[in-house]
């Protein structure tokens, strides 16, 4: 395919940098509550493809709608995602029965399973364990 240009093309690896919003990996529950949005897989394969031509490639896990979903996001994809910012959704009534707290530690215990990169945002820094490391500055390109 001579002269073809794909999207990796169109950025440059030491200043750009390509992200996605995941919030589960299920279809159906991606239907319901992301209304619009690409299908999960369609995420993950365009991140993949990213990642491949060595594009920095970020994912924010907010709004947390289902903590275990959050997790699992982590475990699936930390080999082609460089860096995840997590947070919590707010202004949903489902976020005031989630144990923020534990879900901080649970989610904290993956990223350190994994090695992944990370930013907890302003919303679960409470629950970050006294003198844990959370730069706000990372790089994101490589």
């Amino acid at each position: 395919m001579h002269g073809v240009i794909s999207a990796p093309d169109l950025f440059r690896p030491d200043r750009d940098a390509f992200a996605s919003t995941l919030t589960s990996l299920d279809e159906s529950f991606s239907l319901e509550w992301e209304r619009g949005a690409s299908l999960p897989a369609d995420r993950l394969a365009t991140l993949k493809r990213f990642h491949d031509a060595d594009i920095f490639t970020w994912v924010s896990l907010e709004p947390v709608l289902d903590t275990a979903a959050a997790l699992e996001i982590i475990r699936q994809t930390h080999r082609f995602v460089d860096l995840f910012k997590v947070g919590r959704a707010n202004y949903l009534s489902l976020t005031k029965t989630t144990d923020l707290k534990q879900f901080t530690a649970d989610v904290l215990e993956v990223l350190a399973q994994t090695g992944a990169r990370h930013y907890i945002k302003k919303d679960l820094q409470p629950y970050l364990p006294p003198g844990y490391s959370n730069p706000m500055r990372i790089a994101q390109h490589h």
